[in-house]
């Protein structure tokens, strides 16, 4: 029997004996989750392994990169391990960039184009030349042969004809011309701009990054490597219609979507993620909060010269040891196969967005938008006017969100069936929450008000007061009935010896706030018209001044 000892050397001198291949493989972005403030972006690559270790490489990838993000998976025809990842920092040459010739070439096309144009400009103010000249040859011909009864009508006739056909023409081709050449050279110009960026920073910083994978024979690999990247994010935007009925709406949510991580996003599957990675996943914890007296501060006691230069020549103590931080570098960090990051952002506290077609996203900030879902849900429409501020009568809607996701905080864009009516904000609404929107004034609910001061008293023995009366006319000019929230209000007395009172009410108002506003709920019926109105009393000690009056 091989005792035990004797196994594992072997199986050391095996290992060891095993070789060691390096290639460096192409990948492609396959998959990106983007966050409310970076992005966790997958690459794929099909590598070919060899038995043994196998170091492979993904070159140029961005620099943003957050390395303790990394991770790797894959699957091949056999069995095989991901031993380790080892992230470099590398400085490429700016001026071979594929992106600098692609600048370049074009350049030099459309500078061609410009020549053209400006070579055909050429030849037209040669033709304009031309034709002046046998104007003005024309003219002293004529001022010679009229006299001899030349030329004749026809002749006048004809050459007037030439002069003005050839000299208009040429004049549209010269504008034409110029027109054209404006547009290019605002193109050159603005690839020069982003070639000059380039020249100006010779050398970009990359990462390199090495997977050593173990593999028990050869085989075909499948690897997946994920990283998370900064300077990436994703906003919603609304569009709410309202329906002609006004009982429903059609909430359409969208996406805008940048990033300026140093790597184009082209064609990839993007995910819209409400998960926060940077905040982490739990609470944060108190310190402990301590309060005491005040002390001031103790005085420095004297020291004689020779005191501080004794002082001065004592041995400093010796700096404490440094800080090492446990556990091994990037490079030796073991990294299984399997683990896949993206499962954080489908827990209960996150909801994802899967964009169903691939998007093109670049990394110069450019907004990529998108369509998230288009839902129709249930409204309760009401009228709602402040005739003290404004002389309209505004349709407010209480939208229920009966969508299974939450409505992040964004900006909506409201439209009145086609009618585009304005912006608005929305704040962030759960599943099964009502919200407002307000969809512009209607012309078809009329409101007017009137105040009058119809007494004041002043007494010398008695207090002092004021009385205020309001008048509100509602009309409703629609062949439908509906329902008007009316809003006044009326002053909170800054002292308690000033009295407010609101008498003589019709209706009384359906509701009165704290803050003073009153409330009625009217119901109109198709062309009917209400009225309100109320005194106002104001009562206050007699020789004082009121200030705030209307």
């Amino acid at each position: 029997m091989i005792p035990l000892s004797l196994l594992l050397l072997l199986s050391s001198a095996l290992a060891l004996a095993a070789p060691t291949t390096t290639q460096t493989a192409s990948s492609r972005i396959a998959a990106v989750t983007v966050y409310a403030d970076s992005a966790q972006v997958t690459r794929q690559a099909s590598v070919a392994l060899k038995a043994g270790t196998n170091l492979v490489t993904l070159e140029n990838l961005p620099r943003l990169m957050a390395e303790e993000s990394l991770r790797a998976e894959g699957k091949g025809a056999g069995r095989a391990r991901i031993a380790g990842i080892t992230v470099k920092n590398v400085f490429l040459d700016r001026s071979k960039d594929p992106r600098v010739r692609e600048l370049e070439d074009e350049i030099a096309r459309l500078n061609r184009k410009v020549e053209a144009i400006e070579a055909r400009r050429k030849a037209l103010a040669a033709q304009r030349a031309f034709v002046d000249s046998i104007r003005v040859g024309w003219g002293e011909r004529i001022s010679k042969e009229l006299g001899l009864g030349k030329p004749t009508a026809a002749e006048l006739s004809e050459a007037v004809r030439f002069v003005g056909d050839n000299t208009g023409k040429i004049e549209e081709e010269l504008y034409d011309a110029e027109a054209a050449k404006k547009p290019l050279q605002e193109q050159i110009a603005a690839l020069k701009k982003e070639l000059a960026q380039y020249r100006a920073e010779p050398l970009k910083e990359v990462r390199s990054v090495q997977v050593a994978i173990e593999a028990e024979r050869d085989m075909k690999f499948d690897l997946d490597l994920s990283y998370l990247v900064a300077q990436a994010s994703w906003l919603p935007a609304y569009d709410v219609r309202l329906a002609p009925d006004g009982k429903e709406a059609l909430l359409t949510y969208r996406a805008q979507v940048w990033q300026q991580t140093g790597e184009n996003w082209p064609q990839v599957k993007l995910t819209l993620s409400t998960a926060s990675p940077a905040a982490g996943g739990g609470a944060p914890e108190l310190a402990p909060w301590r309060i005491s007296f005040y002390e001031p501060p103790r005085p420095m006691p004297y020291l004689s010269r020779n005191k501080m230069e004794l002082g001065a020549a004592a041995p400093a103590a010796p700096p404490p040891p440094e800080a090492t931080v446990a556990g091994a570098p990037a490079e030796d960090r073991m990294e299984p196969a399997g683990f896949v990051p993206a499962e954080v952002a489908q827990g209960s506290t996150s909801v994802q967005f899967q964009v169903a077609q691939p998007v093109d996203v670049p990394t110069d900030g450019t907004r990529a938008a998108s369509v998230i879902a288009a839902e129709t849900v249930p409204v309760s429409a009401e009228y709602v006017t402040v005739p003290k501020l404004s002389p309209r009568v505004y349709l407010k809607s209480t939208v229920v969100n009966r969508t299974p996701f939450p409505l992040l905080s964004g900006e909506a864009s409201i439209f009145n069936d086609a009618v585009f009516v304005g912006k608005s904000h929305l704040k962030t609404v759960a599943s099964g929450e009502e919200f407002d929107l307000y969809f512009g004034s209607d012309d078809q609910v009329k409101v007017k008000r009137e105040v009058a001061r119809v007494k004041k008293k002043g007494g010398i023995i008695s207090g002092s007061s004021v009385t205020y009366h309001v008048t509100i006319e509602l009309e409703n000019f629609k062949q439908r009935p509906i329902t008007v929230s009316l809003k006044d209000q009326q002053p909170l007395p800054g002292n308690a010896e000033i009295k407010v009172a609101v008498e003589d009410a019709a209706p009384k108002p359906s509701e009165t706030k704290e803050d003073g506003t009153l409330v009625w709920k009217l119901e109109l019926g198709p062309s009917e018209k209400k009225k309100v109105s109320y005194d106002l009393v104001i009562e206050y000690p007699k020789g004082r001044e009121l200030v705030g009056l209307e």
